[in-house]
């Protein structure tokens, strides 16, 4: 999809939109650039108009725009009102999740519903932040060449190194359970991926109060997901009333790969056409 750039008051901001029909905002997890599809581009041929905005410090969107969920959830109500959306769907994947909850929170009178994918309800751990800064801070650009260098040379040894952060499972087994087509789904996530400025910023969110959010949430998580907990989908749960958690039986983060992703697509649009 094509990228426009919106000069908003508070700086540039990329975004695609395309699609007819109920408007669904795509807020895009950390290291995703505007090239990373996780599936979600397909609900454009479900009827649906997909804008996807990419968060404060990765592809074009300067930093200026939000260094906070919830300062960036500002910059999305203007862009909300420039195109003349009323009401969203909200989809926050992954270290969007503290936006997707602001947004929830401080505008609820513009989302629709909130879906929360694999998705952060708590800060991060001082372990996971230094480690954080070290791989993605001003070396980040070398870190992504190194990635992709080897997903040319050993694919397999690139996504085993991914992928031993993403699974609670022994990263060889979970390897060979994977389809050719998940295979594929993993390489191209990895030959898109990149942090710019946005990771390190990322990691330093904090999450607004869950008791607070009033629209529909669907939270859709894994027990075997190493990187984001599922103590998250517990913690949502029980704090937000009108949360519904659907648990998946994904062996990884990437609840959108594996033999139980057709389901994780029938409820998004179950939950999304209620």
């Amino acid at each position: 999809m094509t990228a426009t750039l919106y000069d908003t008051s508070k700086g540039l901001v990329e975004y695609s939109y395309a699609g007819i029909g109920p408007a669904i905002l795509l807020l895009k997890g950390g290291h995703s650039s505007r090239d990373t599809d996780l599936s979600h581009n397909s609900l454009i041929y479900e009827g649906y108009s997909l804008l996807t905005i990419s968060r404060p410090g990765y592809d074009l969107t300067e930093t200026s725009t939000g260094r906070t969920p919830g300062a960036f959830a500002e910059t999305i109500i203007e862009i909300l009102d420039h195109l003349q959306i009323d009401r969203v769907t909200v989809i926050a994947i992954s270290a969007a999740g503290p936006t997707g909850i602001s947004l929830a929170v401080n505008h609820p009178h513009r989302v629709e519903k909130l879906i929360m994918e694999a998705a952060l309800t708590t800060p991060w751990n001082a372990k996971t932040k230094k480690q954080a800064r070290l791989l993605f801070g001003k070396g980040e650009k070398a870190v992504w060449k190194g990635v992709r260098t080897l997903l040319k040379v050993s694919p397999n040894l690139a996504m085993k190194q991914i992928m031993s952060s993403l699974t609670t499972d022994p990263v060889d087994e979970y390897l060979n359970k994977l389809s050719p087509n998940d295979r594929r789904f993993i390489y191209d996530m990895l030959q898109t991926s990149r942090s710019g400025k946005g990771f390190v910023m990322d990691i330093d969110h904090t999450v607004s109060d869950l008791s607070k959010i009033t629209v529909p949430v669907l939270g859709m998580y894994t027990q075997k997901d190493k990187s984001v907990d599922y103590s998250n989908a517990i913690l949502l749960q029980s704090t937000v009333p009108t949360c519904e958690i659907y648990e998946v039986k994904s062996d990884s983060h990437l609840i959108w790969i594996g033999e139980n992703a057709a389901q994780v697509w029938n409820k998004r649009l179950e939950f999304i056409s209620q």
